[in-house]
């Protein structure tokens, strides 16, 4: 099965319960993080929203305004999208398509927004990366999240078990599939040079620092203290490079 084929099985299977899967106190405060960020830098207008999923980050704009168009690969994905999106689909258009072929006109969006991790699974990223600046009009902004290679706390969990493959093959290789699942691996240094070869202006910082996301209990009273320090220094060195996931802010 090609990679591209993969990561379109692993989401069409998971859309029947993914907004149940991915909520929980952490991905709740980075979600918070991400919407406050969004509505801080998109102007108003049209916003391109790559790898929409389930709607969430395409409705909470459209609820504050914006025009926003939703595109996946996965079209159970996007009927779960249409599903949530009640009384605002005269605000969401829904497209399938893939992110390294937009089929859309150049210039064509004020904003693009592409959130948790989408761009860990696209095999030609560099292509798909290329297609968001075409997209985009001159003066626009857009913002990313992307899965971190050298995010701490899993770096952490692994020494502290001794899963010494793991760490080999983490060290070797920025690329592996889980589950079925291609992904790609992204350093904060790559990541700058990649968009800034492009034409873009880039500024990257860190989100979940020293939480590990994926854990369903309460907030450890700790954890709120790493939240604390976390808002403060998110986008300074070197915690700008740490985080589970990066913040990447563009503009054109």
């Amino acid at each position: 099965m090609s990679k591209r084929a993969s990561v379109l099985r692993f989401y069409e299977d998971l859309a029947e319960d993914y907004d149940c899967r991915f909520n929980n106190p952490r991905l709740n405060y980075m979600r918070t993080v991400e919407k406050k960020y969004l509505l801080d830098k998109l102007k108003s207008g049209t916003i391109l929203d790559i790898g929409c999923g389930t709607g969430e980050q395409s409705l909470f704009l459209a609820k504050r305004g914006y025009r926003v168009v939703g595109v996946d690969i996965s079209r159970e994905m996007l009927m779960k999208a249409n599903e949530n999106a009640g009384a605002l689909k005269d605000k969401l258009s829904l497209v399938i398509a893939s992110a390294d072929a937009l089929p859309f006109r150049d210039k064509s969006f004020d904003g693009l927004i592409s959130i948790f991790g989408v761009f860990n699974h696209i095999p030609e990223v560099d292509n798909a990366f290329a297609e968001t600046y075409r997209v985009l009009r001159n003066g626009g902004a857009a913002v990313f999240t992307v899965v971190n290679r050298w995010n701490l706390t899993w770096w952490i969990n692994a020494l502290l078990k001794l899963k010494i493959g793991w760490l080999i093959s983490s060290l070797r290789s920025k690329e592996y599939t889980v589950n079925g699942l291609w992904t790609y691996y992204f350093t904060r240094k790559n990541l700058k040079n990649t968009l800034k070869s492009i034409g873009y202006e880039v500024k990257i910082g860190s989100m979940l620092i020293f939480i590990y996301p994926f854990t369903t209990r309460s907030l450890l009273f700790y954890e709120k203290y790493f939240i604390a320090f976390e808002d403060a220094f998110r986008w300074k060195s070197p915690f700008n490079g740490l985080g589970y996931y990066l913040l990447v802010s563009v503009e054109k």
